[in-house]
């Protein structure tokens, strides 16, 4: 997958706005594949299609995969969309640009995109469906593209690394804030890295600090360790969603915690405006990531 392009369509007035009816990720019990019937465009021609032409409103697709193998999301896995009536609420949607033939690019961001939503949702091979797979549909010649050959390549590929799970993973919304959680691992011996992003949104304020901190998983009250991160431009996240160039949003720090060793933690992102990092009501974001734990190891 050559890049993973991030798009927040809810709120920002283009095209959605903030109507999404919601669920629990607990719900989700499906992942279907679609595809767009044509062999170009991209999210804002088809979410403009879904609105003006079926009238839907709400889209149809949490992600779209462009020929070139780029992932454009569009919805938080919360957010309940169409393409399947009937079933939108227990499923999660991602559509391919093509109409019957599909890129190799396209078809390697697929496996890791599903098999991320797999191990996202406690799924296996057998909930990923083709659109007309749905009680319902099996009129609709989407998704163009044999199933069972798909569930067979993804029941055979190896499971994504820890890392490719955690750059797969999707924002997170706390408020008017988005998180995303790119890099929690060992970089070196005893040395744990934590990398991402925190934005704010809808006019939200720009709080000046930004931290990571190290969770311990079994009293996710106390925390093991936490970094200052220097400020970061990352400007395919400010364009992405629709902020100035040049502002510091980026997250990265790096912390010797080999002492804790046999500790399970987690990560979390802050923004804060209290130069120690600590909490200060209504001046501070937290976004943590509890559904990636890792534990010390013992050596």
């Amino acid at each position: 997958m050559r890049k993973i392009k991030l798009e927040d369509l809810r709120g920002d007035g283009r095209i959605l706005g903030p109507t999404n009816a919601k669920r629990k990720a607990s719900e989700i019990t499906k992942i279907a594949r679609h595809h767009s019937a044509t062999t170009t465009g991209d999210v804002w021609a088809f979410q403009h299609y879904w609105k003006n032409t079926l009238g839907w409103g709400t889209g149809g697709d949490h992600e779209i995969i462009l020929r070139d193998g780029t992932v454009q999301w569009c919805y938080f896995d919360e957010d309940i969309t169409n393409g399947v009536g009937g079933h939108n609420t227990a499923t999660y949607h991602i559509c391919l640009v093509g109409n019957g033939s599909f890129t190799q690019e396209q078809e390697k961001a697929f496996d890791t995109r599903a098999k991320a939503a797999m191990k996202r949702f406690d799924l296996s091979v057998k909930d990923v469906l083709g659109h007309n797979e749905f009680i319902g549909h099996s009129s609709t010649i989407c998704p163009g593209i044999n199933m069972m050959m798909i569930r067979d390549r993804l029941g055979a590929a190896e499971d994504l690394t820890h890392d490719e799970i955690i750059l797969a993973s999707p924002p997170k919304a706390v408020g008017n804030y988005r998180g995303k959680l790119e890099i929690f691992n060992e970089l070196s011996l005893g040395m744990f890295r934590i990398a991402g992003w925190l934005i704010p949104q809808n006019g939200a304020a720009f709080l000046d600090l930004g931290y990571v901190f190290w969770i311990d998983a079994d009293n996710p009250s106390v925390e093991i360790g936490r970094c200052r991160s220097a400020g970061i431009i990352r400007d395919d996240v400010n364009v992405a969603y629709g902020l100035p160039t040049g502002l510091r949003f980026g997250l990265d720090g790096t912390l010797d915690i080999q002492k804790h060793a046999g500790k399970k933690v987690f990560p979390m992102l802050r923004r804060t405006n209290e130069p120690n990092g600590n909490m200060i009501s209504g001046q501070t974001v937290d976004v943590s990531f509890p559904e990636y734990t890792l534990t010390i190891p013992k050596r």
